[in-house]
C-alpha cells in the first residue's frame, strides 16, 4: 500500500525478465501519498568481488546480495513495481549491504554453475528452489538454508524439510546461487479450516509459475524420492 512506504527503506521491485524482485531501491523521499510520488535511487551492482573473482554481473545476472552503491535520484510514481521491503546495513564508503537473514525465504538457482555466462539459456537459469534461511550470513561461513517443499493441495504453501541431511550450506564463493527473496507468511492454522499450521505461505508474485502448480500427495513422495 502507498502508507507502507518512508523515508530511508530500501525496496526489493521486480525485474525486467522474468519479473521477479531482483531490483533494490532506496527510498530517499515520499513525496506524496496520493498521487502516489517517491525520490528513489536504484542501487548499483557494479562489481561482486566481495563473493570472489567470478565475473556475474559483467555476464549479465542479477545481483541480488552483497555491497550495493546508491544511483542518481529519481521520481518513480508506479506502486505496483515493488514487492517488499529489504532489510539492510551500512557498509564502509556508502554501500548498502544486502545478505540473506535468518527466517528469510528464497529462491535459489537449482542448476546454478560457476559458469554461466551470456550463452545460458534461460531454460537452465530458470529452475528454482525455495529455501529457508536458517542463520545470517556469515562472510567465514556463509549460511545455512533448509529446503522448502510443497504442501500438497495449495498453490503457494510451503513447509520445511526436516531430513536430517536436508539442511546445506551456500559458502560465500557461491552466493550467487541466492536468485531473490520471496515475501513469505507463517500460518497460525487460524486463517482457514485447512491451514496448515507451521507452513509458510509465499507471495505468488515473488514465486516463479512452475512451484506454483498444486500438488498432491503422490507428487511430494515422488519429489521427496527423487531429492
Amino acid at each position: 500500500m502507498e502508507s507502507s512506504f518512508s523515508d530511508n527503506q530500501v525496496w526489493a521491485a521486480y525485474d525486467t525478465g522474468d519479473s521477479m524482485p531482483r531490483f533494490y531501491g532506496m527510498i530517499h523521499k515520499v513525496i506524496s501519498l496520493n498521487p502516489f510520488k517517491l525520490q528513489v535511487s536504484w542501487l548499483e551492482a557494479k562489481t561482486n568481488s566481495e563473493f570472489g573473482p567470478m565475473n556475474w554481473v559483467g555476464s549479465g545476472f542479477f545481483k541480488t546480495c552483497g555491497d550495493f552503491r546508491v544511483g542518481k535520484h529519481e521520481i518513480n510514481t508506479s506502486l505496483n513495481s515493488f514487492s517488499h521491503k529489504v532489510a539492510w546495513a551500512k557498509g564502509p564508503r556508502g554501500t548498502i549491504c544486502i545478505f540473506p537473514r535468518k527466517g528469510d525465504v528464497w529462491a535459489l538457482y537449482r542448476n546454478w554453475s560457476p559458469y554461466w555466462n551470456r550463452n545460458t539459456s534461460d531454460e537452465v537459469v530458470r529452475k528454482y528452489d525455495m529455501v529457508l534461511v536458517l542463520e545470517d550470513y556469515n562472510e567465514d561461513q556463509g549460511v545455512s538454508v533448509a529446503p522448502l517443499i510443497k504442501t500438497s493441495g495449495f498453490r503457494t504453501v510451503f513447509c520445511e524439510d526436516m531430513g536430517s541431511d536436508a539442511v546445506r550450506r551456500i559458502p560465500r564463493q557461491e552466493m550467487f546461487r541466492f536468485s531473490h527473496q520471496v515475501p513469505s507468511y507463517l500460518l497460525t492454522g487460524l486463517e482457514a479450516q485447512n491451514a496448515p499450521k507451521g507452513c509458510l505461505e509465499l507471495d505468488p508474485a515473488a514465486t516463479p509459475l512452475e512451484l506454483l502448480q498444486v500438488v498432491t500427495d503422490a507428487d511430494v513422495a515422488t519429489m521427496e524420492v527423487e531429492c
